[in-house]
Order: structure tokens, then C-alpha cells, then sequence
């Protein structure tokens, strides 16, 4: 049974305030918007953004929800996150697989976290916990990670796919993330994707990465590898997503080559992807 029952929302972008005018002035080639959802939690919105959601749908993408983390979820980045999503016309909202603090201490970037049962069941309590309060779709995102926790006792598609399912969650999937921890760690990332439940699975971000200091690294500051784009065609003929988000956080010009990869990426869809349907 599918996870989300929506409207396909198509192709669009993530918002940044560098870009909001060459958002606003490609408008038509962009389907929907999404916008960092702590961006939300000040009340005074910028007025480009402003602007452009009065064109578009938009889901909400965060970054510190920290669900890796041992302690519970902080009393107070839960309730401006309720009301938020409850204020928001959003489809759905987001956030990683990750943890961004420790003790209250935050740590400044999306931790990676072990491949273990304790951290199933710590993230799999928290989401359960959002569930039964906000009621929008929730969706989890792979994220990169650059060295292999040695706790970790199981592979990847395993650990995401038991916190999908035992939390009854959606899954973003970034698939340049997927792509740089192929590079990264040895590892074929078509077997990433055989074995993760794709009737979950309603949003894909697009990205490109950087290779430094003999590392893969997730930038979003290039175009969109060649080998993205092939995982982004496997994925259009197999999985039943809903959404697709061109990120792009640096190197924004010529702006003429993030609305290429937008049309690019609607090409990929109207010639293989199959109407979702929704299982009863």
C-alpha cells in the first residue's frame, strides 16, 4: 500500500533567499517549492518567498529535528514545528536521518548515526510521537556519511527500511546522497535501491556533489552527475514517488542551467514514469 495518496506535485525547486528572484522570474518552469521549514519559525517571511508561494504548493524540508539523537525531541523546536506545519499549506514535511545536536549541544551539521537496533527504536519512537500529533505526511531523508560508524551491525537499505516501516513514514530520497555513499563506501547503489520499500518513497532530491580531499562530497554547489541521472531514470520507471526537488545551494549561475536540469528532470518523468495508483 502506498504511503502518500496525494496529487503528484511534478518538478521543483529548493528555495534560497539568493535565488528567489531568478525563482520568480522562471516561475512557469518550476511546479512546486521547497522551503527549509525552520525558516518558518520566524514569523516575518521574506518577501520573495512570500511572493512565489502564493504561485506554487510547497513542502517543508528540515534540518534540525535531530531525530538521531538520544534524548528526546526539544520541547520547544516541536511545538514552533507544529504550528508551523499547521499554519502551512504543505503537502508534506521532511527531515534526516541524523542527528544536529547532543545534550542540547548543537553540533553544526547532519550527523551520521550507527546501523542499529537502539537507534531504530529511538527514531522509530519519535516519529511515532509527530504522527499522533501533526497530522501531514512525513517523510525521512537518506543523508551522506563519510566514515562507517563501527557500531553499525547492519547495511543501510536494512536499517532505513525497518524505520520506515515500523514508523509507518515516508521516504525522501536524495539520490546524490545515495550516489556520493556508493563512491564513498564501495557499494552498488541499484541493490540500495532493490531493497528499500519504494511504495514509500514520495519525494526524490537531485543534487550535485564535489570531490575533496579524496573524498565524494554532498555540495550542492555542481551540476547534477551523469550517474545521478541514470539513478534518477531507474527511478522514474520503478518507484511510484510524488515529487522531485532540484537542490542547489552554491554556484547558482548561470540560473540557466538549474532550469535545464528542472526540464531535464520532467523529460526523465513524462517518458518513463507510470501514473501512481493508489492501493486499496
Amino acid at each position: 500500500m502506498m504511503y502518500y495518496s496525494g496529487p503528484d506535485l511534478g518538478v521543483g525547486i529548493s528555495y534560497m533567499s539568493a535565488i528567489g528572484q531568478q525563482i520568480l522570474n522562471n516561475i512557469e518552469d518550476f511546479d512546486f517549492i521547497e522551503a527549509y521549514t525552520e525558516r518558518f519559525f520566524i514569523r516575518e517571511q521574506n518577501s520573495k518567498l512570500k511572493e512565489i508561494l502564493k504561485h506554487k504548493p510547497v513542502v517543508l524540508h528540515g534540518l534540525d529535528l535531530s531525530l538521531g539523537s538520544p534524548e528526546p525531541v526539544d520541547r520547544t523546536y516541536f511545538d514552533k514545528l507544529e504550528q508551523v506545519i499547521n499554519e502551512t499549506p504543505c503537502h508534506w514535511y521532511s527531515d534526516h536521518i541524523s542527528l544536529t545536536k547532543i545534550e542540547q549541544i548543537e553540533v553544526g551539521h547532519l550527523m551520521p548515526i550507527s546501523f542499529e537496533d537502539q537507534n531504530i527504536e529511538t527514531i522509530v519512537s519519535k516519529v511515532q510521537k509527530l504522527n499522533q500529533t501533526i497530522k501531514k505526511p512525513f517523510l525521512l531523508e537518506n543523508i551522506t556519511y563519510y566514515y562507517q560508524i563501527p557500531s553499525s551491525n547492519m547495511k543501510e537499505y536494512e536499517f532505513i527500511s525497518r524505520i520506515l516501516n515500523e514508523a509507518e513514514c515516508g521516504m525522501l530520497l536524495d539520490l546524490n546522497n545515495l550516489y556520493l555513499n556508493s563512491l564513498n563506501h564501495n557499494y552498488d547503489p541499484y541493490e540500495f535501491l532493490k531493497n528499500i520499500p519504494i511504495e514509500r518513497i514520495v519525494e526524490i532530491h537531485l543534487a550535485g556533489g564535489s570531490f575533496k580531499e579524496n573524498m565524494h562530497v554532498d555540495t550542492h554547489a555542481n551540476a547534477i552527475a551523469n550517474e545521478v541521472w541514470k539513478l534518477f531514470e531507474y527511478a522514474a520507471r520503478t518507484i511510484p514517488f510524488r515529487g522531485v526537488i532540484i537542490e542547489r545551494d552554491a554556484n547558482f549561475e548561470p540560473f540557466s542551467g538549474i532550469v535545464d536540469e528542472a526540464r531535464r528532470a520532467k523529460s526523465i518523468i513524462k517518458k518513463y514514469k507510470q501514473p501512481a495508483k493508489v492501493l486499496l
